[in-house]
């Protein structure tokens, strides 16, 4: 009965044991090593051990050579599977470890949003396909993707609706490629698919094609229906290079060509978009020389009323030449201080040469400047703009900024922020090429206006374009109605100037009356009688 007893002792003790939360697994080894004095325990006269053991050690010195072999025997054995349970241990640190880092590189090479690969994974999986592609392989496309309408999804609907927008994108793209395929997510709104075993320049243009078609359906994102396009350039190895740094780069720039050219576009990277780059390159360069030189120059072209043929005011333009490539069109290098970051310096230095001229003329005249989009999303710019008037003694009330209805599609309470502490100091506001962007009738009501130019598009139709003359006499009747002043832009006939006149337009500009001028040149302007004379 004593046994019984002993294990009953042991079983309590041995579940209290479970009940521990061991953490280390000496901890287990220990209870093995209970385990084994416990059956000792049971099967032998505890009470009759501690004098066996000192009879034991008093024994010693007696033992024959076969006895301390037998107990190194048993020591060894104990050592060897104390070994391998601490091998099996450091097996399973080691797999975990692996598995914890495998988890770790598949995170780093995948987008955690759509669950594609990035730009690391596309990378090393592009070196890796050119390294081993020999010149009797079959070729390899890069298709870049852009989405077409996601800004303003982003901007209407919240970034959450964009990332909607993302998903339903890459599940539009991921079902009409095809196995081995890779296809990764590299930017914001930026795809890449790599493509092998090209036999011809069909296959990726056929790809591209299912792509575009794919996302022509329109798709629901925040409960409102919206639909995507989808911009692609497309450059193939080995012929457009064998370094994915070169391939990559030729296909971005057969997408920027896709981009420019219009919506849903596919574009393959052509020689002359490499020029093409090279002389952006060489423009932002001296750009950037002229704007620290202050070499890049104001010109001024007059604002007429329409009433009584007169110059009522003149509008800031800028005009550069570069020292090498010549002149160069400010629609070309406005936007490559806008992508370059150099709007704002540039802003800022016009404006201050433009307010510092336009205090030495007659006080009833008025000084337009244009305001980049880019500008408008800083909220320091109110205060700058104010500053510059400050230094330089102009008045605000002759001051004239013009805005784009594409700046409105941004920020618009920054934007709403921005304008009402101008025309808190007395600024004048102007809604630029209207009819062509976003702006909304809240928008005009809530952003505070004080003048709508119409677009040269609607002007040089005007006559030949029913619609036109409507969309034209619509909006002079909306801003006599708001109490705005309307301009007309790019007036080149009298047609044209009589058009404006019998629908009620308060100002016109235009090579009509004048092209932009030198500073030097507007006393003369002025002082000319009569007072302007229109020019065919």
């Amino acid at each position: 009965m004593r046994y019984f007893g002993r294990v009953r002792l042991i079983g309590r003790i041995a579940s209290a044991i479970r009940q521990v939360n061991w953490r280390r697994r000496d901890f287990k080894d220990g209870i093995v090593i209970f385990g084994i004095a416990a059956v000792a325990f049971v099967v032998s006269d505890w009470y009759e051990l501690p004098p066996k053991l000192f009879q034991l050690a008093a024994d010693q010195a007696n033992w024959q050579l076969d006895d301390l072999i037998f107990v190194a025997l048993v020591l060894s054995i104990a050592m060897l599977v104390y070994g391998y349970r601490r091998l099996q241990d450091l097996s399973k640190e080691i797999k975990a470890r692996h598995a914890a880092e495998m988890e770790a590189q598949n995170l780093a090479r995948h987008d955690p949003l759509t669950g594609l690969p990035n730009r690391r994974f596309l990378a090393e999986k592009l070196d890796e396909i050119l390294r081993t592609m020999a010149p009797e392989s079959p070729r390899v496309a890069v298709l870049m993707l852009d989405l077409d309408g996601f800004k303003a999804i982003n901007d209407v609907h919240g970034h959450a609706a964009g990332d909607l927008a993302l998903i339903e994108f890459a599940a539009g793209i991921s079902s009409v490629i095809r196995l081995g395929t890779v296809l990764a997510r590299v930017g914001g709104d930026e795809f890449a698919i790599v493509q092998t075993n090209i036999v011809s320049l069909e296959d990726p243009a056929s790809l591209a094609r299912r792509i575009v078609n794919a996302l022509a359906k329109p798709i629901v994102v925040a409960g409102t229906t919206v639909t995507l396009g989808v911009g692609v350039g497309i450059a193939v190895a080995p012929e457009d290079g064998t370094r994915r740094e070169d391939v990559m780069r030729r296909a971005d720039l057969a997408l920027y060509r896709a981009k420019a050219d219009g919506r849903s576009l596919i574009r393959f990277f052509e020689p002359a978009m490499d020029k093409h780059v090279e002389r952006r390159a060489h423009i932002e360069r001296d750009l950037r020389a002229a704007i620290a030189d202050g070499t890049v120059a104001v010109h001024y072209q007059p604002l007429v009323s329409l009433e009584g043929n007169r110059i009522v005011g003149f509008e800031a333009l800028a005009r550069w030449s570069s020292p090498d490539l010549g002149s160069i069109a400010p629609s070309v290098f406005i936007a490559v201080a806008e992508e370059c970051g150099l709007i704002l310096e540039l802003g800022d230095q016009m404006l201050r040469t433009a307010c510092r001229e336009a205090v030495r003329w007659p006080i009833d005249l008025t000084l337009a400047f244009n305001i980049s989009p880019i500008q408008l999303r800083d909220p320091a710019l109110g205060l700058r703009i104010l500053s510059i008037l400050g230094e330089t003694g102009l008045n605000p009330h002759r001051l004239e900024l013009e805005i784009t209805e594409s700046a409105l599609i941004g920020d618009a309470e920054l934007a709403l922020e921005v304008i009402d502490a101008l025309r808190g100091a007395g600024v004048h506001i102007a809604l630029d090429d209207f009819g062509t962007g976003y702006a909304t009738m809240s928008q005009l009501l809530s952003l505070r206006f004080d003048k709508i130019k119409i677009d040269k598009s609607f002007v040089d139709r005007l006559g030949s374009d029913p619609q036109s003359d409507v969309i034209v006499r619509a909006t002079i009747g909306l801003a006599k109605g708001l109490g705005l002043t309307t301009t007309a832009e790019g007036i080149e006939s009298p047609d044209q100037l009589a058009s404006l006149r019998g629908h009620g337009c308060d100002q016109g500009q235009g090579y009509l009356f004048g092209r932009a001028i030198a500073a030097g040149d507007i006393p003369a302007l002025l002082n000319r009688s009569p007072p302007l004379r229109t020019v065919a």
